[in-house]
């Protein structure tokens, strides 16, 4: 009985050790192809991206969202011309695309750069703005990373949904956060980490 019962507990031990080296190798191939799916999801971000700034937006006492600035550590507060440069706004409210679309339209509209010529595009970017951005609820975050070829690839959550490839885009929308003239001077401060 205890041959019979030592020859088990062997073959048992020859099962699983087969058993594991195919869960290893199962796990190796799945685990390949997880990180594989994740890097052709991910936005193209540049690993050597630091905060630069981040602030809370409020209207009349109530917080709309927060607000960070990304890029490397040779950024000199020179948005227009610094690449590559991410913005990221994490909302606190539930907001409609054309809603938010409708925002944008107004904060360009007060800006002088949104009413110059640079920014003659407005109404070609706004309808490629809407076919991109979903509506948006409490706790979801957009973010527009512009590359150093200008080109701005919006993501959704962390998810890519979008790009606008017409390199003048970058500066009239980073500016309704960074220009002088924003509604948002105290965002501004805080985002290009404005001590004054």
């Amino acid at each position: 009985m205890n041959i019979i019962c030592s020859l088990n507990s062997k073959q048992d031990y020859t099962t699983d050790r087969g058993f594991l080296k195919i869960l290893t190798a199962s796990l190796f191939v799945v685990t390949l192809f997880v990180v594989s799916f994740l890097s052709s999801n991910a936005v193209a971000s540049d690993s050597g991206l630091n905060t630069i700034g981040q602030g809370i937006y409020t209207w009349w006492g109530i917080k709309i969202y927060d607000a960070k600035l990304r890029s490397t550590d040779s950024f000199n507060g020179d948005y227009k011309s610094h690449r590559p440069i991410e913005l990221t706004i994490t909302y606190d409210i539930d907001i409609d695309k054309d809603d938010l679309m409708e925002t944008t339209m107004d904060e360009w509209a007060s800006l002088k750069i949104g009413q110059s010529e640079y920014c003659s595009n407005k109404k070609d970017w706004s309808r490629q703005l809407l076919s991109i951005w979903p509506n948006l609820k409490q706790g979801d975050s957009l973010t527009v990373h512009v590359a150093e070829t200008n080109r701005s690839a919006f993501s959704y959550n962390g998810k890519a949904i979008g790009n606008i490839e017409d390199p003048r885009f970058a500066n009239c929308f980073l500016s309704i956060w960074l220009a002088e003239d924003t509604s948002a001077k105290s965002l501004r401060k805080k985002l290009l980490n404005i001590k004054r």
